[in-house]
């Protein structure tokens, strides 16, 4: 039965129905679902079938068994199949080398980014520290000493009697003596 269902594999293309098997060899429906109908269904799958998701896609591969049972009689046929995968390999060696040429540009641009954000990142600290450091050339000139010792000729900031009342109020004066007077002033001592 397997060599008559081979046979007739081979000389009609596409999904073998049992129909079509009792309309051209006389044997029964019910005979070859019983007796061959797992042959049957291995013949019904693709030439080329799915297998390894990857990512959203498939990866197809050829079902060699299935291709040499059904063309094992048709020289013609084998070589349409073999064509056939060959197409899927080319097509999937020149998706691959799409793909990995877009993975290359992506990974470009993400040390490029990189690098931006290290310089930017560089240049937010150099502006912090020239901050900082103008922060506290200002107050330091409230201080009369310090003011004299960096050659500072007047105060870069004013602190009206005001708000030096209100600064007190709160202990700033402990924390921040230079703001209030004179650090090298003996008399406060």
């Amino acid at each position: 039965m397997k060599k008559i269902l081979l046979e007739y594999s081979n000389k009609n293309t596409g999904v073998i129905k049992y129909l079509g098997l009792e309309k051209e060899t006389g044997i029964s429906r019910k005979t070859w679902k019983r007796r061959m109908e797992e042959t049957i269904n291995h013949l019904n799958r693709k030439v080329i079938t799915s297998h390894n998701n990857v990512g959203s896609g498939e990866i197809p591969y050829p079902n060699f068994d299935l291709i040499i049972d059904r063309f094992s009689n048709d020289e013609k046929g084998l070589r349409e199949a073999l064509y056939h995968i060959q197409e899927v390999f080319i097509k999937n060696i020149e998706e691959n080398n799409k793909l990995s040429d877009q993975v290359m540009k992506k990974d470009k641009r993400i040390d490029e980014l990189t690098h931006e954000i290290e310089k930017l990142k560089r240049n937010l600290y150099e502006k912090k520290q020239e901050v900082n450091y103008y922060e506290k050339l200002m107050i330091e000139s409230t201080n009369p000493s310090v003011r004299k010792r960096k050659g500072i000729s007047s105060n870069l900031i004013e602190i009206s009697e005001y708000k030096k009342e209100s600064a007190a109020s709160l202990d700033l004066e402990k924390e921040f003596p230079e703001l209030f007077g004179d650090l090298d002033d003996d008399s406060e001592e």
